[in-house]
């Protein structure tokens, strides 16, 4: 009997062992492993924009997924003193993206110009020193981040004295100004 037990015991000891190689192996080998990644569907075929600045009827509008910023600008109408020279008319509309049609600038006289910043322009439509963080969001590369930082800052330094001291803002750069010269004034 003693023969048949150690037998069984054996085998038991076998079968564990391969069992336990088998399992090793495959449980081991995860480069196999199918990994999917699901996507939701975005059912609208429609995009919502908001354009403002020297257009007829500022606003929120629903155009077909695809539109382009001329289409846009179309349907809101631009006033003559409309400057769409720095607009990329050909650019295809985001959803919940923002166009800010600017003025045609004007070179201010040196009289005018108190805070001595030659090349700034009369014609901007955002006056960074009472605007409202909704009307700061419309000027490229201002989320509401940035929109609440020169808020604060303006609160607690002052009224800035040129679009220059935005650059003392985390988030903006020189660059960054640059781009708004067009777009944004400290004029009171």
């Amino acid at each position: 009997m003693n023969s048949r037990r150690s037998r069984i015991i054996v085998a038991a000891v076998i079968f564990a062992a391969v069992l336990g190689f088998v399992f090793t192996i495959t449980r081991g080998d995860r480069s196999r492993d199918l990994v999917l990644s699901i996507q939701p569907a975005d059912p609208s075929n429609e995009v919502t924009v908001y354009v403002g600045g020297a257009v007829e009827e500022p606003g929120l509008y629903s155009l077909a997924r695809g539109s382009r910023v001329a289409e846009l600008i179309d349907l809101a109408g631009l006033l003559e003193s409309a400057d769409t020279s720095g607009l990329e008319l050909a650019a295809i509309l985001e959803d919940e993206q923002s166009i800010l049609v600017p003025e045609i600038a004007q070179q201010r006289s040196d009289d005018v110009s108190s805070a001595g910043e030659p090349g700034t322009q009369s014609g901007a439509s955002v006056n960074v020193n009472q605007a409202s963080l909704d009307e700061l969001e419309l000027l490229p590369g201002i989320g509401p981040a940035l929109a609440q930082r020169i808020i604060e800052r303006r609160e607690s330094v002052g009224p800035f004295g040129s679009l220059d001291e935005l650059t003392e803002i985390a988030g903006i750069s020189d660059r960054m100004v640059d781009d708004l010269r067009d777009l944004a004034t400290v004029e009171s």
